[in-house]
């Protein structure tokens, strides 16, 4: 079932099927660089699991995101509940797998899920949580109109705290 399609994207909810594809990206360490470091199978499986209960309970979470082209698997984009500071928030995320940087798929991606989560999920806020040293992610959320509010510690991590509000209608 496709959520959601761009130029070069599809998107559909994880399924138990893609724990091959999402182990494979897990366990690369350029990839996890910023994600706390690579991940066994086991940990993906739960992992995976923990993404498919937030499916079913909200209706989005991480997305596989399959380059259109040639059907792979290329990794995960999506909009997740989380909480920091106290408050809940919704976190629009991406992991692409190194052969498919630098290509501007991360960005249309991003660009792509952000107007879904503020236009047809109705979201009134979307924020990405970004270690300070991850350039790249910090200039896709820039790209795509989000803006810099704090730092925030997280998961015992420092991030950088980027957000978008949904336009003000006059």
């Amino acid at each position: 079932m496709i959520i959601l399609e761009t130029e070069h994207l599809l998107f559909r909810p994880l399924e138990l099927s893609d724990l091959d594809d999402l182990t494979a990206l897990y366990a690369d360490p350029d990839v996890m660089r910023h994600l706390a470091g690579p991940r066994n199978r086991d940990e993906v499986q739960r992992i995976l699991k923990g993404y498919i209960r937030e499916y079913q309970s909200y209706g989005h979470s991480f997305f596989a995101t399959i380059h259109k082209s040639d059907g792979r698997f290329i990794g995960q984009c999506g909009l997740l509940h989380q909480e920091v500071d106290g408050q809940p928030e919704v976190e629009l995320g991406y992991v692409l797998a190194r052969p498919y940087w630098q290509q501007g798929l991360a960005l249309e991606g991003v660009q792509a899920l952000k107007d879904y989560g503020l236009q047809k999920l109705g979201f009134t806020r979307l924020i990405s949580l970004i270690p300070p040293d991850n350039r790249a992610s910090i200039a896709i959320a820039e790209k795509v109109g989000m803006q810099y509010e704090r730092d925030v510690e997280q998961w015992g991590q420092d991030f950088r705290l980027y957000a978008v509000e949904q336009p003000k209608h006059a």
